[in-house]
């Protein structure tokens, strides 16, 4: 903008908005120190600093200055006759373990037993003649060729066995906590009884509702569906009222 334009919205000064700081980071540790400061702030009162004569500058520390006392040695003297002699050490291979080797023949038997190379695959892919290797390119399905390959490791079946083991064990528990079977109460057996009735009645008035005329296919499997309902609990009905004494298995067990 040019000295010579004036805007208006520059002569009205706009308050310029605080900056909000972030709360400062204090350690979680800062009472525990604060109170040990405190605690050894004054330990020195009573007896004051400890006083440590300290050498001079001329007396540092020299060479040779320090005794080192060294073990005792007893010397033994030694005469012509019997004169103290020091194993000689040499690199030199003693003739007794020295092992003659022809590495030259060596080598030639190894290259004559050793197998063949298998052809390598190769496929050539422009007409100048270049060859791309599928081995070594990543083309040649290799993978898929292991003898276990597609098939479940074997630490996954541990897994799934130790599982399996666990969860038989717990379902064992539970059943020689509480027993599987219980006894049916009355008012239980009574409840159920009533119930059934009562549904066997609401089937058998639609039943009674179907028309005469079955002529399609849907009469004909929805009165086929309410007999099947209706024998079944028919079925429930004559077991209640003919045991009085039931034993049923919990869900849960």
């Amino acid at each position: 903008m040019s000295n010579y334009q004036e805007n208006i919205k520059y002569l009205i000064q706009r308050p310029k908005t605080p900056v909000i700081k972030p709360p400062m980071h204090r350690s979680m540790f800062n009472n525990s120190i604060r109170r040990e400061f405190q605690l050894n702030r004054g330990c020195h009162q009573t007896m004051g600093y400890a006083e440590v004569k300290v050498n001079e500058p001329s007396e540092f520390l020299k060479k040779k200055s320090r005794k080192v006392i060294r073990p005792f040695v007893e010397k033994t003297k030694t005469s012509d006759r019997n004169p103290v002699q020091c194993p000689r050490y040499s690199n030199k291979p003693s003739p007794k373990n020295k092992i003659s080797r022809n590495f030259l023949h060596k080598n030639i038997v190894d290259v004559i037993r050793k197998a063949p190379p298998l052809p390598k695959h190769r496929v050539q892919d422009s007409r100048n003649g270049h060859i791309i290797v599928l081995d070594e390119a990543g083309l040649e399905p290799l993978y898929v060729l292991k003898k276990d390959f597609g098939k479940l490791p074997f630490y996954i079946e541990n897994i799934y066995k130790n599982k399996e083991t666990i969860r038989q064990e717990e379902i064992e528990r539970i059943r020689a906590i509480k027993p599987p079977l219980r006894r049916l109460p009355e008012e239980e057996r009574y409840v159920l009884l009533t119930g059934l009735k009562i549904n066997w009645a609401e089937l058998h008035k639609q039943f009674l509702l179907l028309p005469m005329l079955t002529d399609s296919v849907t009469k004909i499997n929805r009165k086929t569906n309410l007999e099947n309902q209706l024998r079944s609990l028919e079925k429930d009905i004559d077991l209640l009222e003919k045991y009085p004494n039931l034993y049923v298995c919990d869900e849960d067990a």
